[in-house]
């Protein structure tokens, strides 16, 4: 089944990666436009001009801009086994996020692009009451979706028992848990977000070794999930600070 990849960044971001395939569909070489064209070419995507039309037919309300990029399948690494995806982070502070119940796209796009910028290892999603990476994923994480690992797992029971068995402690994000900063994040870390109103289901928190809560100061019930998974992301490898150190060099280069 093809999916619509929209959004100069998005697109960008997909092609430079080398892995989308798929044909670049456009309406009118000009501006980004003509870079992106230059940018499928050369890593011998098919391009294919349109009319307006066309591109307003396959994306709804004209989120194109003149362009879009038509894969076959979703991307990302969502193809991997749960198990050996988490049997190949080979990392002493591996990182290991897993949503409960995400099925908003945009809120699944925002944190992908969280995850990409703390150097999340892998993300785990379920494959009932999870959203589905679509145009409006890919959208919203700015292409992370494209370089972060992914796995659906049956049942996020049994990722938390392998990953258990793997060395991880377990963090559930929970609004009457202990605060971030005065737990100790080091080594292997899991943190579970669960759907905003709902959070993580009975079943899953039972599972958890420690649950999780950023302290706040404001007058609203709670964070946006997007928001709080980018926090919880940022105080881990804060306190993992070799890691961070990597990554602030990385970013300066």
């Amino acid at each position: 089944m093809a999916e619509y990849i929209f959004g100069f960044h998005s697109i960008e971001e997909m092609l430079s990666s080398g892995g989308s395939g798929g044909v670049l569909l456009y309406s009118k070489e000009k501006g980004r436009i003509t870079h992106l064209i230059d940018l499928a070419r050369d890593k011998n995507v098919p391009v294919k001009q349109v009319d307006d039309d066309e591109l307003d037919r396959l994306c709804d309300r004209k989120k194109h801009k003149g362009i879009l990029l038509m894969v076959e399948r979703a991307p990302g690494g969502h193809r991997r086994d749960y198990r050996d995806a988490i049997e190949d982070i080979e990392k002493d502070n591996a990182l290991v996020l897993l949503l409960d119940g995400i099925t908003d796209p945009h809120n699944f796009g925002a944190i992908l692009r969280s995850a990409d910028q703390f150097a999340v290892d892998l993300v785990l999603t379920t494959s009932k009451r999870s959203a589905r990476e679509t145009e409006t994923v890919a959208s919203t994480s700015s292409g992370a979706n494209v370089y972060v690992r992914q796995s659906i797992v049956p049942n996020l029971i049994h990722a938390i028992e392998e990953l258990k068995k793997q060395g991880y402690w377990i963090y559930g994000a929970e609004m009457g848990g202990e605060a971030a900063p005065d737990l100790d994040l080091k080594g292997k870390v899991a943190l579970v977000m669960g759907s905003e109103g709902k959070g993580i289901r009975r079943l899953i928190k039972e599972n958890c070794d420690f649950l999780i809560s950023i302290p706040t100061m404001g007058h609203v019930d709670s964070l946006n999930v997007s928001v709080a998974a980018g926090i919880l992301l940022y105080e881990v490898r804060r306190q993992q600070r070799p890691v961070l150190s990597k990554m602030g060099k990385k970013a300066k280069k």
